[in-house]
């Protein structure tokens, strides 16, 4: 009986996978490949996606995690402030927050090659896993970053639009992420941001770029 139940099961599981992921999508590729090549994405196709650089922070960052609702932005943060946060990121993994890796200035990948290695695990010692999104300060993707990237299963997502401090809650249009800076030197209001979160209905990543509909459960423990 288990066994024609099986029989039974296993194309109905297929076709419905075939109808749920976008029929432009050439075939079913493992998450890490959001791409068949090394390439930065940055825009997508079908709403819009909040980013949030972060590496300056603590007080007015704790406020703004424990406010957010769902849809959550996605965050980037540097490792030396996930290193001196541990607080906030168990509130980050409880809220199933998404978290990203930012890291540095895309020329110092060039001069150091084993750079991006260290960083993926330093940022796996203190999350558990490697991030599945990484972005340099400076959204510049070296072709040799880009190969390394690949290597290690890590996609890389630039922006469309970045919010320059002093602005007004920018104008945004379909398919674009917005990058936000949370740094010392370079800072939007946490107010203004959570304005902004509150005024639209926001994707994640993969939402944005393949249109898809996820929906998560956290179970109890």
């Amino acid at each position: 009986m288990k066994k024609r139940l099986l029989f039974i099961m296993t194309p109905l599981l297929l076709l419905t996978l075939f109808f749920i992921i976008p029929q432009n999508f050439p075939s079913l590729l493992p998450v890490f490949k959001i791409t068949e090549k090394p390439t930065i994405i940055s825009k997508g196709t079908h709403g819009v996606t909040v980013t949030i650089d972060l590496t300056f922070g603590k007080e007015d960052i704790e406020g703004l995690i424990k406010s957010l609702e769902t849809p959550y932005p996605h965050f980037f943060m540097s490792n030396d402030w996930i290193e001196r946060s541990d607080s906030l990121i168990e509130l980050m993994k409880e809220k199933n927050i998404p978290i990203g890796l930012l890291g540095q200035d895309g020329a110092s990948y060039i001069e150091n090659p084993t750079l991006f290695k260290k960083e993926i695990e330093r940022f796996e010692g203190s999350i558990g896993r490697a991030p599945q999104w990484f972005r340099t300060r400076d959204y510049e993707f070296p072709v040799e970053l880009q190969e390394t990237a690949w290597k290690y299963e890590v996609n890389l997502l630039g922006s469309s639009k970045y919010w320059i401090e002093g602005e007004t809650n920018p104008k945004l249009q379909q398919g674009e992420i917005l990058s936000i800076p949370l740094h010392q030197d370079e800072r939007i209001d946490i107010n203004q941001i959570t304005q902004l979160l509150k005024s639209d209905s926001y994707l994640t990543i993969e939402q944005n770029i393949f249109g898809l509909k996820i929906k998560t459960k956290t179970l109890p423990n």
